[in-house]
């Protein structure tokens, strides 16, 4: 009797700790608002190719002349990957101009729907839609 006991207690210690890892994850209409859009022209200062999003960050100036860090969350490796792109897809320095979903807290962060460089090339945000 106890060694069951023992057993059901550690199998649900086990579903607990496995099932805390999927409520963490989140749809991109808690951080975003999806209902809107904003486009900025900047220079992209840092490309980060890591999970669960990659992210790439830009310079913009605002209205007073100022400088402004951005960040926008794009899909992961896997998905971009999948989608065709590379760890390089990205570089410090590009020109780009970015459409996309500003952060519902008001900070310098947004998740970009459409990236467009400027020799012309464009870059299409992967996320899945389940995620947006």
């Amino acid at each position: 009797m106890k060694r069951t006991l023992l057993t059901v207690v550690f199998a649900a210690a086990v579903a607990l700790l496995l099932s805390a890892s999927m409520l963490a994850h989140h749809g991109s209409g808690i951080s975003y608002d999806m209902s809107k859009s904003i486009t900025l022209t900047g220079t992209v200062t840092e490309f980060v190719w890591s999970n669960p999003h990659c992210q790439v960050f830009f310079d913009v100036k605002d209205a007073k002349g100022n400088v402004v860090n951005w960040g926008g969350e794009l899909g992961s490796p896997t998905v971009l990957r999948n989608a065709g792109y590379d760890r390089n897809v990205f570089k410090a320095g590009d020109k780009i101009t970015v459409t996309g979903r500003p952060s519902k807290s008001d900070s310098t962060v947004m998740l970009p729907v459409k990236v467009v460089f400027a020799d012309g090339r464009q870059f299409s945000n992967t996320i899945p839609a389940g995620d947006r």
